[in-house]
């Protein structure tokens, strides 16, 4: 039987005093300071750098990182490590649990820690994936202090590489690839300033040149290699394919330059050839045809679409300016814009006769005036048939035309025929205009070219090829890689009509400057009023194909401030068939 202490005895006050001394020290212990939530001073942090707040992560410092960094130097030694990387953007993002110290578990007065995870994802031009490195934030918290502080080292961009101080970046560029003709003839061959152009000025402005490479991430890359890059014709539309992929490495280094670690590589690829449409032989004789003309040529294949000669008054010898850096050199081919004038008949007779406007024997009158449009010379004509007036180029007829079609579909059938809509980016031709004719004016002066009508040479190519190749208008390609595609314009009985109506105009009317023998040519004659310092001039305009009843090449030419259509272009046009014919399949 156990034994029970007795009221009073000693044995009852020993076993209560210890309790009373333990409630009274725990009553006088005052209760731990609270820390800051560390999850959201590291996220703080880390959103500052990753923005690259620099006020706002160096307000994060210890006192010693204070001292060795300021706003401007920490600035610097960012955006240093930006361009020693060719690093276009760089993120910082947690990358776990933030530890929260539990303050009655510290040990002494000292500062309290804890670690943060986080990881630094890099984009560089030296590589072609990001590159994502890990690491911890080490923080400190203060007794007394109302933050977590961040000591900070340069290291902290590569976290897990001791010693790490800059980035490393090495490029290689693979040897530039050439530019061919269809026949497999070198245009351009060989690689940085050692680019030739064997064949020196010819077809010049449409192979373009090379020129120191521009300020941006591919651009610096390719001058780091001490390399030149495509900047106009097909070294710059090409740029990408000739240049091929340069092979790079992007490493860390120590303050020494001592490289570290590889962060990454790429292999590289060779450049590829690209197999032009262009002709040397065509080229050759188209130039040598067009003579000292200010303007521009394209010579078409119909079928195809293929642009087998180019030819600009503004000719540039591309071995003078590989590395230039101020060369400009103007393709009037392609991007040169003039009003068509009459050849833009064409397209508004096309679009009459498809949709049922007119016939070829359709009666229309051509006075010398109507409701502001004036025949060319003021000719004056009686009642004539529909054909007549695309024969001799009767203005105030068209105008009537154009008044019975209307605004929208003539604008639908100039879209058809390619104006409105910029050409493929491979061919880098200007974008031919047609403005929609807000008013009868507009409508009448802008059937026959005038107005606001803007065109290329190579859209004007384009519109007589389409009718060569019954009715389907090829778009245009200067690259053999990319295939044909074709879409329908007009009928094929609207596109043999015309072609009929543009024989008669070589054969007995405005174009008898374009006959050649035992060949027969289908075209349309253009001449531009153009307002020059108050003086009246023409810009000369032919479009053509040829031979009519089985076309191989379709021919614009423009004369700029050269006269008469009639006079001055349809030669051009017939010297350049005459050249070109005997070398075409």
């Amino acid at each position: 039987m156990p034994l029970v202490p007795r009221a009073g005895s000693r044995g009852r006050h020993i076993s209560v005093l210890p309790a009373l001394a333990v409630v009274s020290a725990l009553a006088c212990t005052p209760a731990p300071e609270p820390l800051a939530n560390s999850s959201d001073a590291a996220g703080k942090f880390l959103s500052a750098w990753d923005a690259g707040d620099v006020g706002t992560m160096r307000r994060s410092f210890d006192d010693t990182s204070k001292k060795r960094w300021t706003p401007a130097g920490l600035r610097r030694f960012l955006d240093g490590a930006r361009d020693s990387g060719d690093v276009s953007a760089w993120d910082v993002e947690p990358a776990g649990d933030v530890a929260q110290p539990d303050p009655e578990e510290a040990d002494g007065p000292g500062p309290i820690s804890t670690s943060a995870p986080y990881a630094i994802t890099y984009t560089s031009a030296a590589l072609d994936a990001p590159v994502r490195l890990e690491g911890s934030l080490e923080m400190t918290y203060r007794r007394g202090s109302d933050m977590w502080e961040v000591g900070w080292d340069k290291g902290m961009l590569w976290p897990g590489i001791p010693g790490a101080s800059a980035f490393s970046t090495s490029y290689r560029l693979p040897k530039r690839a050439p530019i061919l003709d269809r026949s497999g003839r070198r245009l351009a061959t060989g690689a940085g300033r050692g680019r030739r152009y064997p064949y020196g000025a010819l077809a010049g402005a449409t192979i373009g040149h090379l020129a120191p490479a521009p300020a941006t991430d591919s651009g610096d890359a390719i001058r780091r290699a001490g390399g030149l890059t495509g900047d106009s014709g097909l070294e710059g539309v090409f740029e990408s394919s000739l240049r091929g992929t340069p092979a790079s490495v992007l490493a860390v280094t120590d303050a020494k330059n001592r490289r570290l670690e590889v962060l990454g590589k790429v292999r590289g690829a060779p450049g590829r050839p690209v197999k032009t449409t262009l002709d040397v032989k065509a080229q050759r004789a188209a130039e040598g045809a067009y003579g000292g003309t200010t303007g521009g040529a394209v010579v078409v294949e119909p079928s195809t679409g293929d642009l087998l000669a180019v030819v600009s008054s503004s000719p540039i010898d591309p071995n003078d300016y590989v590395g230039a850096s101020d060369a400009e050199p103007f393709n009037r081919a392609l991007s040169g814009l003039y009003p068509p004038g009459s050849a833009m008949k064409v397209v508004t007779a096309s679009a009459a006769l498809d949709t049922d406007v007119v016939t070829p024997r359709t009666k229309v009158t051509g006075p010398g005036e109507y409701k502001g449009v004036r025949n060319f010379e003021s000719g004056v004509f009686g009642t004539i048939p529909f054909s007549k007036a695309v024969q001799f180029s009767v203005n105030t007829a068209f105008a009537q035309v154009a008044e019975d079609l209307g605004a929208k579909p003539l604008t639908g059938y100039a879209r058809r025929f390619g104006f409105n809509r910029p050409p493929p980016p491979a061919v880098a031709a200007a974008t031919s205009s047609f403005p929609y004719p807000e008013d009868l004016y507009s409508l009448m002066w802008g059937s026959i070219g005038q107005a606001q009508v803007l065109a290329t040479p190579l859209e004007m190519a384009t519109v007589a090829a389409t009718v060569a190749n019954n009715g389907v208008r090829m778009e245009p390609r200067i690259a053999l890689g990319d295939a044909p595609e074709g879409k329908r314009v007009v009928s094929r009985g609207t596109a043999r009509i015309m072609t009929k109506l543009m024989t008669s105009v070589v054969e007995g009317g405005t174009g008898v400057g374009a006959q050649i023998s035992g060949v027969q040519v289908a075209g349309k004659t253009g001449t531009a009023e153009v307002d020059v310092d108050g003086v009246r001039m023409n810009h000369a305009w032919f479009i053509c194909f040829a031979p009519a009843g089985a076309p191989k090449v379709a021919v614009a030419v423009v004369s700029e401030l050269g006269g008469v259509g009639g006079e001055v272009a349809a030669p051009l046009a017939r010297d350049i068939l005459q050249s070109v014919l005997p070398l075409v399949r």
